[in-house]
């Protein structure tokens, strides 16, 4: 890093003098700077930043409305050939890959309109009283993390051991921060005379979240894998 801050001090130094290095010439010595002079340096950059994101004048359009949630595309809405799509791509070994895709909320709980109209129909709130933790501002956020990990042990568990359909099968949610909408996506590997089935087993497995509700061991499990998953993180 130190290295990297000599040579665009130099470059710098060539361009406030117009002295360039000609191809050839020799670079000059790489110095290692000390940590404290590296984190000096970070922190008149992130001032230096700051004081420019100040300076900039404001627009002069219309402000954006940040005051509507947007609309994702429901599958409902499209119709019956928009909502499957199949392509074929040359491979040496015999394989499909399948995507299932739906809105979502984001980091923070928010969905797009759809989503907003199916909570007020439940009269579910996240900020309902009633719980320890409900008021963190991170509170949705380990609620959409441990449901992931749920859907992706029942995936695991159903549609590859038990029932055998797939390589590997996968639930992910797009976890926006500022974008007051989502989308999760649900990847299925298999062989491709499998596949059909494949995707219909772990669409089910979606689905049952209605039906099955998840249990206290399956919480425990994911609020341990989270866990877990933090302190790496935190030692990385």
């Amino acid at each position: 890093e130190g290295a990297g801050q000599l040579k665009m001090a130099s470059i710098e130094g060539g361009l406030s003098t117009g002295k360039h290095y000609e191809l050839g010439e020799p670079e000059p010595e790489e110095v290692e700077l000390p940590a404290a002079v590296r984190e000096r340096r970070l922190l008149e950059l992130d001032e230096a930043l700051w004081k420019y994101l100040g300076s900039v004048p404001a627009a002069e359009g219309e402000a954006d409305r940040t005051d509507e949630a947007p609309t994702i595309c429901r599958s409902e809405d499209l119709p019956p050939e928009a909502r499957h799509r199949r392509a074929h791509l040359e491979d040496s070994d015999e394989r499909a890959v399948a995507n299932i895709g739906g809105g979502a909320p984001n980091r923070w709980g928010k969905g797009d309109t759809y989503h907003r109209k199916c909570m007020k129909e439940r009269s579910f709130s996240w900020d309902a009283p009633g719980g320890e933790w409900r008021g963190h501002p991170l509170y949705p956020s380990m609620c959409l993390l441990a449901m992931r990990e749920v859907i992706n042990t029942r995936l695991f568990s159903i549609v590859r051991d038990s029932l055998g359909l797939s390589y590997d099968c996968s639930f992910d949610l797009s976890m926006l921060d500022r974008l007051e909408a989502g989308w999760y996506t649900c990847t299925v590997s298999a062989h491709p005379s499998r596949i059909d089935e494949a995707v219909e087993a772990a669409r089910g497995v979606l689905q049952g979240i209605r039906t099955r509700p998840i249990t206290e061991l399956e919480l425990v499990s994911a609020r341990r894998t989270l866990v877990r998953r933090h302190e790496t993180d935190l030692q990385a």
